[in-house]
């Protein structure tokens, strides 16, 4: 005998099948990530093949037909979802059946969708660089690192002065504000033809270090010149993305992990959840201006990537240096956190954990060369050692900052 499901089981099915609609529609899925987005489409198409049928003689199908039309529009997902929870009420005999075809893919797809049950789509007011380096100071101002335990190293480049210097200002500003733990050291390292962010950080950073370099950007010699900049007795590192907005125990949390743990890397997410802009400005509000310890994800909205390699990675930093940092061949976007990532669990064992990790809104960089191939597909990985030089701030320019 088929028991009835209950109404949180109805529900919740609602939501996924929501998202699913979503998912399979929204032009900005393929775009965030095209190689999650190959191994994910059949999934997405399989789940919204099954909704479309269920709704077919339904007048749930004018809702469904609403998010195909303006699958961005949250007023339209909210109205799906609550006459999906009314239609599955109604045909409770379809619950089991589509519970399994949306389990089936959710441990298969590696890109998702998050709603949050408060997010609201008026919108922000912005937030200028500006503001971020005029404003309330951090309820907590860390002292000057000279005898720090942690390193973390902050790659980056706008030559738009836009998007992103705003969040790599709000991302300093919230490694300000930790909690009690142990000293940390921030540097930033820029790499472009002039020094463009030099003044807008200072009083945020221990160290700013300017790399001249043209053309595309370079994040692994970046993150190298970072990592080489400071004493090497640093018993732990961090490579995090000026895009990242960390929560006030960030700090304090990863360095007791690997203080604590036999690993030698982690991660300390499970999936990254990229925040569309209305969300980033309230992330930046509420972390930033109003010095909320972290953000709840009730308030947000954004595509969730399953297990990405990069963004904030955690280490012990003879192993950086054990494995020669990352491989500096890699230009442009893509392949780097890959191959360092899988070097470092190669040379030691590599965890993950499951935080909230908040990646703040910007342009999406070009993907591919002009022959519309990846930037780096030509190179083989994994060939990288210790025995290669790596960090040299004069590899592009003989012309020092």
């Amino acid at each position: 005998m088929t028991s009835t499901p209950t109404q949180s089981a109805i529900a919740e099915l609602a939501e996924r099948l929501t998202a699913y609609a979503v998912l399979a529609h929204d032009p900005a899925v393929p775009d965030i990530a095209a190689d999650y987005w190959s191994k994910s489409e059949d999934h997405y198409r399989a789940v919204d093949a099954a909704l479309a049928e269920l709704v077919a003689d339904a007048p749930t199908a004018v809702t469904y037909a609403a998010v195909l039309r303006h699958p961005t529009r949250v007023a339209a997902q909210r109205e799906l979802r609550a006459s999906l929870t009314t239609l599955l009420g109604q045909r409770p005999d379809r619950v089991p059946g589509l519970t399994r075809t949306v389990g089936d893919a959710d441990e298969r797809i590696w890109i998702d969708y998050h709603l949050g049950t408060d997010y609201i789509t008026e919108p922000a007011e912005p937030i200028e660089p500006a503001e971020l380096v005029v404003g309330p100071a951090p309820r907590r101002v860390r002292p000057r690192a000279d005898d720090a335990l942690v390193h973390i190293v902050i790659p980056f480049r706008d030559r738009e002065s836009g998007l992103r210097t705003r969040n790599l200002l709000a991302c300093l500003r919230a490694l300000a504000d930790q909690s009690g733990g142990p000293a940390h050291r921030v540097t930033v390292v820029e790499t472009d033809a002039e020094p463009r962010t030099r003044e807008a950080v200072a009083g945020l950073v221990d160290d700013y270090v300017f790399a001249r370099k043209d053309g595309l950007f370079n994040k692994a010699w970046a993150v190298n010149v970072g990592m080489v900049s400071a004493p090497r007795d640093i018993r732990y590192a961090c490579v995090l993305d000026a895009d990242i907005l960390v929560d006030r125990h960030f700090v304090a949390r990863n360095t007791a992990r690997l203080r604590d743990g036999g690993h030698g890397t982690h991660l300390p997410f499970c999936w990254s959840l990229s925040l569309d802009e209305p969300s980033t400005l309230r992330a930046l509000a509420t972390r930033v201006g109003a010095g909320a310890a972290e953000v709840p994800e009730s308030l947000l909205r954004g595509l969730l990537l399953r297990e990405p390699p990069g963004g904030c990675v955690w280490l012990r930093t003879g192993l950086f240096h054990t494995i020669g940092g990352f491989d500096e061949r890699f230009e442009g976007w893509g392949g780097e956190d890959d191959d360092v990532v899988a070097r470092l669990s190669a040379a030691a064992p590599l965890v993950r954990f499951d935080d909230a990790l908040l990646h703040l809104n910007h342009p999406r960089p070009d993907m591919t060369r002009e022959d519309g191939e990846p930037f780096n597909a030509h190179l083989e990985p994994m060939n990288r050692t210790g025995a290669d030089l790596y960090g040299d701030r004069e590899r592009f320019s003989l012309d020092r900052a």
